[in-house]
């Protein structure tokens, strides 16, 4: 499965470097972004296409990474409850083993030598 999310990856980079040199010249392309209201106007310099589309991807990973921000602790939060949950049952369940192994090698303990002594006889 690795190989072959490799070979994958490795066939969209060259992918995006064919598309990339294909249309070098239109990727190069400015333009400017203009807003007209009556009472305010708002114009910006000649921007490529390129820095537009970096932008774009910038402000989309800034919204999802805002979005997700309050799922993210949430998750945090309740995993340090889990995990102290796991600490105190761990606690808890640790003398009960403890007890339950010296029990069980008691009477494994009696068995062998019940078994030895049958067995001298």
């Amino acid at each position: 499965m690795k190989l072959i999310k490799q070979i994958l990856t490795v066939f969209f980079v060259i992918l995006l470097f064919l598309i990339l040199y294909q249309n070098y010249d239109n990727l190069q392309h400015a333009f400017s972004f203009k807003l007209d209201l009556h009472f305010i106007g708002w114009y910006t310099s000649k921007l490529p296409v390129w820095l537009i589309i970096v932008m774009a991807f910038a402000c989309g990973y800034a919204v999802a990474y805002v979005t997700g921000l309050p799922q993210r602790l949430s998750n945090k939060k309740k995993i340090k409850q889990l995990e102290q949950k796991l600490k105190t049952v761990d606690t808890v369940v640790s003398p009960a083993q403890e007890e339950g192994k010296t029990k069980k090698m008691d009477t494994s303990t009696q068995t062998d030598t019940t078994s030895l002594n049958t067995h001298q006889d």
